[in-house]
């Protein structure tokens, strides 16, 4: 019997979605194209509204070119019992496996279509990372934390960690798989923790001490753990890439109140100033939210000011998006959606500068690059440890590899 999964959101999302794969495949089903498959597998997000209407559009794609499709729907948007019941009232939908019980999914296809007499255990390790040129090691799920706006911690409980031993044994699977660079990712990367009060940092420099000729990136890590030690671990590291993506999202401090966030923006400059301090050529990629309910403009152009004395490699942006059961889905004075979206081209447009500034400090320079994608016959791209995107001419190279060229231009 034949399955395809499409996933939607996050890295987490992305490593479930692999776990989900290898026990299909293990329990002796096969992977096929959509129009080929016997079953699709959703593997939904529900960060916004937006993210919730893919989902829809994609059950009605699938049907749509295959009638055949007993469409299943898992993950994020599939958790509170309002949203399973209009996922349910789709008539494209089979069957609607809540997020919580997403790992039961392979079995319950194998006792549904393979008459399998009971269900087999999941293995929730994974031994690649189909078509991909970094593997994804997910170490950690949920949020402790509240942000006003954030209905992640809502669908994906509290904080829990990984086992330090399974993270470092998967890790070596990987690279002995072939994959030159891991992200490690979680919902809340920087709340992981070990047995015997073993600190994130400590995981890092354990990582940082294993053999094996391969690089660890960092996914999104919040400000407030980012400490000293942390810093001092990627100063010393020759394994972890001098890149962090800490999500900002406002360069307000009237609406990081309002946000439920957790510092203030003199707190995020000092930060950002003592890993420059240590490390000159750090990448530093952000979120940004605009349109928060109660941004004026003053409060944006703030946030402008704020980005642009920053100045980070790169910047994510994203228009606020009302979600039932968070905070700010009560707040008034929403900002207009035409005037979000002017917002929101205005601090796009300005981040092209922020990117274009900082990949030109690397000219003239020696650069590690991880190629993603061959484009023709003499051209490829990658991404430095930085996380700068380069393209490399005349070079005979593979996905996955790691080269070593010298900048020319930016």
């Amino acid at each position: 019997m034949k399955f395809c999964i499409k996933t939607l959101g996050c890295k987490v999302n992305q490593y479930e979605e692999q776990v989900l794969r290898e026990n299909l495949c293990r329990m002796g089903f096969e992977e096929s194209s959509e129009k080929e498959s016997d079953i699709a597998i959703i593997n939904s997000c529900t960060v916004t509204a937006q993210a919730d209407s893919k989902t829809r559009r994609l059950i009605r794609k699938l049907k749509r070119e295959n009638e055949k499709l007993k469409i299943f729907v898992t993950g994020c948007y599939a958790v509170f019992d309002e949203d399973i019941k209009k996922i349910e009232a789709l008539p494209e939908v089979y069957k609607v496996i809540p997020g919580k019980d997403k790992m039961k999914l392979p079995a319950i296809c194998s006792v549904l279509f393979l008459a399998a007499e009971k269900s087999e255990k999941i293995k929730e390790e994974i031994e690649g990372f189909s078509s991909h040129s970094r593997a994804f090691l997910k170490i950690q799920d949920g949020c402790g934390h509240k942000c006003s706006y954030c209905k992640v911690s809502l669908v994906r409980g509290p904080s829990r960690s990984r086992d330090e031993h399974a993270v470092i044994n998967e890790l070596i699977l990987l690279n002995k798989k072939g994959y030159n660079e891991i992200v490690l990712t979680g919902i809340c990367l920087g709340a992981w923790t070990g047995s015997n009060s073993m600190t994130f940092s400590d995981l890092l420099r354990k990582i940082d001490n294993l053999d094996g000729n391969f690089r660890v990136r960092l996914s999104s890590i919040e400000p407030d753990y980012i400490n000293d030690a942390l810093i001092e671990t990627l100063f010393s590291s020759h394994k972890i890439c001098r890149h962090l993506h800490v999500p900002l999202q406002s360069g307000s401090d009237k609406i990081l109140k309002l946000m439920g966030r957790r510092y203030c923006t003199k707190d995020f400059e000092l930060l950002v100033k003592k890993l420059r301090r240590k490390m000159p050529l750090m990448g530093i990629t952000m979120d940004v939210i605009v349109g928060f309910p109660g941004e004026t403009e003053t409060d944006f152009d703030e946030t402008i000011k704020f980005i642009d004395k920053i100045k980070p490699s790169r910047v994510h942006v994203f228009k606020y998006s009302d979600r039932k059961g968070t905070a700010s889905f009560l707040f008034k004075d929403k900002v207009p959606v035409e005037v979000a979206k002017r917002r929101v081209e205005k601090l796009m447009e300005r981040a092209k500068l922020w990117e274009k500034e900082f990949s030109k400090k690397f000219v003239g320079r020696q650069i590690e690059v991880l190629i993603e994608k061959q484009t023709n016959a003499d051209y490829s791209e990658g991404y430095t440890g930085e996380y700068v995107k380069v393209k490399l001419r005349g070079l005979a190279v593979r996905q996955g590899d790691i080269v070593s060229v010298k900048c020319q231009n930016s």
